[in-house]
């Protein structure tokens, strides 16, 4: 058991970091251009902290009986077959992790230059995402370090936030009461294509299940750090949603629609500290988002490349990626995840680029939780934890998610049909190696 490193708090620093980012601090300026209602905009964040609950617990009974570094591709390849577990895999190393550290990288240049308009956000992005993975890549210990530091600031200092935003009052005179909350605008495809933004917001309550095999007595403190961090983010994103829409105009939070800036992500966080604290104290607090962005960046350049090491170590074409150092640290992972998400991020649209992801992982997140149904068929009820509420809680997780899913599907057709071709090739890619083992093995 020596080779595990990540204790109970480092694991749950890694949940943490791994939601509390982009989409907390972006999704909203999205998000009102749907709905103006200040419930129905919580109402979203409460259904997609609920569903990442419900995730959180299935995953945690999965990742408790599988302990093993991988995630969706170590449990679907156990679950269903090695092809669909290479898929998710594949999917994890191109979509799952490097998107969204090119997008939190892109969030973080986008608060920078609100703070000093003379700097350019995309190199300021860049630069991080260099200066973090080279840390990582020379040793985890001081990464994991690194880790749990700049988590514990981020939770303090969105609290620090929070309270000073509720302190302030409801300055806009907005409705916050239930009452307000409409039905038709729940059955709407808005809603359902908004939570795509909100689910990619909480993305991340599965981040410790991918470095199971490094977590110390992963058969506790592996359910432990995914329900623990899931229900502490749900809290914090419920709070400072309701800070942002009390202290600020909805309007100025809207992102554009024509123009130069249109559909790219807007600085709630600077706006509503504008309003709480001053001018200077936005500028102040958009230097602050700015780092705790720089703890989700960390997070997820620690778990993508241990994925991308044991998946691509089983195809001989790409055995490369899957070298590590001397300490066991996949320094050629971390190299490809670096290199995909600067192409990303200097690349990419804003907006598609989170739809894309939200589909796409959505799929596989769905296919995990139902394979905690097929697993228990196959091995009988677990011994040690079990998902609470269970059978309810996957049904209803996997039902939610068909929802959304349907929805985008005929809302953002283009960025749903990129994310199944992702899949796709991953799939191609599986069988091209597997035809070439056979036929070098013959």
């Amino acid at each position: 058991m020596s080779h595990r490193k990540i204790d109970l708090s480092a694991a749950v620093s890694l949940v943490v970091a791994n939601m509390v980012g982009t989409g907390v601090f972006t999704g909203l300026g999205f998000q009102l251009l749907s709905h103006q209602q200040a419930f129905t905009i919580l109402a979203l964040w409460i259904a997609g902290g609920f569903m990442a609950f419900l995730g959180a617990v299935c995953y945690a009974e999965l990742a408790t009986r599988l302990p093993q570094d991988g995630g969706e591709y170590h449990f679907l390849s156990k679950v269903y077959h090695p092809s669909l577990g290479f898929m998710a895999g594949f999917v994890s190393a191109t979509v799952g992790f490097s998107a969204p550290i090119a997008l939190a990288a892109a969030s973080l240049g986008t608060y920078a230059h609100g703070v000093m308009p003379e700097l350019n956000g995309t190199w300021i992005g860049t630069g991080v995402i260099l200066l973090i993975a080279a840390i990582h890549a020379i040793n985890l210990s001081a990464g994991v370090s690194f880790q749990k530091v700049f988590t514990l600031i981020k939770v303090l200092l969105i609290g620090f936030f929070i309270a000073a935003g509720l302190y302030h009052g409801n300055t806009q005179g907005i409705a916050l009461g239930f009452s307000d909350l409409s039905g038709s605008e729940i059955m709407t495809a808005g809603f359902a294509v908004n939570l795509v933004y909100v689910s990619y917001a909480y993305s991340g309550w599965n981040a410790s299940a991918y470095l199971a095999g490094e977590i110390v007595k992963p058969e506790k403190n592996l359910n432990r750090s995914i329900v623990w961090g899931t229900l502490l983010v749900m809290l914090l994103y419920v709070l400072l949603n309701a800070v942002f829409v009390m202290s600020a105009p909805m309007n100025e939070m809207k992102v554009a629609t024509e123009g130069a800036a249109a559909f790219q992500p807007k600085e709630v966080g600077i706006i509503s500290a504008q309003y709480i604290f001053g001018t200077w104290g936005g500028k102040v607090m958009g230097g602050v988002i700015c780092i705790l962005l720089v703890s989700t960046i960390s997070a997820m350049i620690i778990a993508g490349p241990r994925v991308i090491q044991p998946m691509f170590g089983k195809v001989p074409a790409l055995g490369l990626l899957a070298r590590t150092n001397d300490k066991g640290n996949p320094v050629a992972a971390i190299l490809f995840q670096t290199l995909l998400a600067l192409i990303i991020l200097w690349t990419a649209s804003f907006d598609s680029i989170m739809q894309y992801i939200g589909f796409t992982l959505t799929i596989f997140t769905t296919l995990t939780v139902a394979g905690v149904i097929i697993y228990r068929f196959r091995h009988g009820r677990p011994e040690g934890y079990k998902a609470l509420g269970y059978p309810i809680t996957p049904i209803l997780f996997i039902a939610g998610n068909i929802w959304i899913c349907y929805f985008q599907l005929t809302s953002k057709t283009t960025e749903s049909l990129i994310g199944l071709g992702t899949a796709l090739l991953g799939v191609l890619l599986y069988f091209i190696s597997t035809d070439r083992n056979s036929t070098t093995s013959n």
